[in-house]
């Protein structure tokens, strides 16, 4: 039976729409924790990003009532929690000290993360071709690491960890979506985050002052509707159709750089992003054939 294209087309241009917010608004989430350059600590930043991310999800799921967001897989959302927290952290602190499109580049290896994880962890079938995508997308890395070239940060390696634990909280949603719904899910991650954030803003605390407001509001807020967005997104069309406008990520966070900071990025970072973003893609698309 052919699918009729009339019927297909508007759910694919809802999809990019929805695909192309999501990458503009994580590329607006980045600039935004680089423009506040170090000031707070990384976890004061996820602690004002889950605080602000409480307000938002409180509305959307008190439609259902306080009962809905119940759940007996709270030992499981505690590791989400705490892969997404240190996931943040890493990420924001690398920030502070290298350009937003190097970063954004780095982060386009979560999903190869994602796949060895899945290989090695779920006990899930990973044919030779994932595994050949994923070796290629790490070559890809290296392009723009080029260890034994250039000297490798401590920045650089933490964006290479954030997008490894990114991946463990993105094999947790997938555990927890088996039984809890996304709302009870990012419910939950906001809430446990707030006192696991905390314990380190003990010491590391500087209080904000005026004109620290509005990057603190915009982070928390295109951080939060990147997600939204993308979740929107994947429910319109399928995930290896929607990726390639994942990409825009690049671009824009390229352009917010040079604008607002003047950084400039080389051609290895270029390069090495299209290599790794192209194995991601290619191990998403295989996974929609496979099914």
């Amino acid at each position: 039976m052919i699918a009729d294209p009339g019927v297909i087309k508007p759910r694919f241009i809802l999809a990019a729409i929805w695909a192309l917010l999501a990458a503009a608004s994580f590329a607006v989430m980045m600039a935004s924790v680089r423009y506040m350059d170090g000031k707070f600590d990384a976890f004061e930043i996820v602690f004002f990003r889950a605080l602000i991310g409480i307000f938002i999800v409180i509305p959307l799921v008190s439609k259902s009532g306080v009962g809905a967001l119940k759940t007996s897989r709270l030992p499981m959302h505690i590791v989400r929690t705490l892969f997404a927290l240190f996931a943040m952290a890493t990420l924001y602190y690398a920030l502070a000290f290298i350009p937003i499109a190097q970063a954004v580049a780095l982060t386009f290896l979560i999903p190869l993360f994602t796949t060895i994880a899945a290989g090695t962890v779920l006990r899930e079938k990973v044919g030779i071709h994932r595994w050949g995508a994923t070796l290629a997308g790490f070559g890809g890395a290296l392009v723009i690491i080029r260890p034994g070239v250039v000297d490798v940060s401590l920045p650089i390696l933490m964006v290479v960890l954030s997008s490894a634990l990114y991946a463990g909280a993105w094999l947790s949603v997938k555990v927890l979506t088996r039984t809890d719904s996304a709302a009870v899910t990012v419910f939950w991650m906001n809430l446990l985050m707030l006192p696991l954030t905390a314990i380190p803003l003990v010491f590391v605390w500087i209080t904000p002052g005026p004109e620290d407001v509005l990057p603190i509001v915009v982070m928390a807020l295109s951080g939060w509707a990147a997600h939204f967005f993308q979740a929107r997104a994947f429910k319109a069309a399928d995930a290896s159709a929607v990726m390639p406008f994942d990409f825009l990520r690049l671009p824009l966070g390229a352009l917010f750089g040079y604008l607002l900071f003047a950084e400039l990025i080389d051609g290895w970072t270029w390069a090495g992003a299209v290599v790794i973003f192209l194995a991601g893609y290619y191990i998403t698309r295989r996974e929609a054939l496979k099914k």
